[in-house]
């Protein structure tokens, strides 16, 4: 559910809930997907997939309302339209009278990711106004339904005006669990806990995406600490760093058997597991694709002063281009060379 970006909503309802009136208008019937409303509901989806702010979860053990209602439609034993009204009945219900929480829009879409032709859920909790106009009509059964027009004016760039969302899917495993989550009004508070505790019942998790990034980050501050400490010569620091690089297109990666391997003193084997552990990296992990391309193709070398290049990872073993040498006059520094014949400051 990450990174989307061939995607065809299939269906969405929208509630209003207002709990400071309180309020809560329960829609009975699905919306109306015009070009317009797919364009932009397609848009947000593709958007909030890709921020790095998502954050895994799971569902706990024993489920709540809110995993049974999405495992019942996404399994295709219930339909969206009467079933989603649990879910705003559940959400409504958790924000009590709770004035730091916000009323607003909650939008139940189901959709399909056309590259796997997975099936998933997304719940949206938004501002109602000014993106969306609210219609509410009484059907001649007396039930109320939602429909929804884009004020065009209006009309924010994909993931504005969204406080929370959860993607939910069918399949799932360690690497790639069941929820994805975003908390655009959390920080660093613990407020938000009602969304993810209270409202969906879940419990924050790891998943590929988090494993590879957590690996690569931590041992990249190791390498550059040692390279500091001059426990690696800047050579060794290039070559280590391009190990790790390396190592990320393996489908899995073995932790002890990769520093082995990479690091060739065994006192600095000992002190970069440690620091590994000591961050709780994962001993064995699978690998995500997209966050092992976005590492393996460019290379970032931070400076004095605050510079910082970044380059094709190519071009950092291109040693006609590119190369580090200690200062034979100070050992404290590094000689950054660049031979290029084009020269232009940006």
């Amino acid at each position: 559910m990450r990174f989307l970006s061939d995607i065809t909503v299939e269906q969405a309802i929208a509630h209003h809930i207002d709990h400071l009136t309180p309020e809560i208008v329960i829609s009975r019937r699905l919306l109306k997907l015009t070009d317009e409303l797919h364009f932009f509901l397609n848009g947000h989806l593709t958007a909030v997939s890709r921020l790095s702010s998502l954050i895994p979860a799971r569902f706990h053990e024993e489920p709540g309302e809110v995993a049974s209602v999405c495992r019942a439609v996404l399994s295709g034993e219930g339909k969206l339209a009467p079933l989603s009204s649990k879910i705003a009945d559940r959400l409504f219900k958790v924000m009590g009278t709770n004035r730091t929480l916000s009323p607003g829009l909650l939008l139940v879409v189901l959709a399909r990711n056309n590259e796997n032709k997975e099936r998933f859920i997304s719940i949206l909790k938004m501002e109602s106004q000014p993106v969306f106009k609210e219609q509410r009509i009484e059907n001649p059964d007396g039930e109320t339904s939602i429909e929804l027009s884009i004020d065009r004016a209006a009309l924010p760039a994909p993931g504005r005006h969204l406080q929370k969302c959860a993607f939910i899917k069918t399949s799932h495993s360690a690497a790639r669990p069941e929820i994805l989550l975003l908390d655009k009004q959390a920080g660093e508070s613990a407020m938000a806990g009602f969304f993810r505790e209270q409202f969906l019942q879940a419990e924050y998790c790891r998943d590929s995406h988090y494993r590879t990034k957590q690996f690569m980050n931590e041992f990249v501050k190791w390498a550059n600490k040692a390279g500091q400490e001059h426990r690696l010569t800047p050579v060794e620091l290039d070559q280590t760093i391009h190990a790790a690089r390396h190592v990320l297109k393996k489908p899995k990666i073995t932790v002890t058997e990769f520093v082995q391997d990479a690091i060739e003193n065994r006192g600095e084997q000992a002190s970069c597991l440690e620091q590994m552990a000591r961050r709780k990296v994962d001993p064995q992990f699978e690998t995500a694709p997209k966050v092992s391309e976005r590492f393996r193709r460019t290379r970032m070398v931070k400076l004095d002063h605050g510079a910082i290049l970044r380059m094709p990872e190519a071009a950092t073993l291109d040693k006609n281009f590119y190369t580090t040498a200690p200062d034979p006059d100070d050992q404290t520094v590094t000689i950054v060379t660049l031979r290029t014949r084009r020269y232009q400051v940006m």
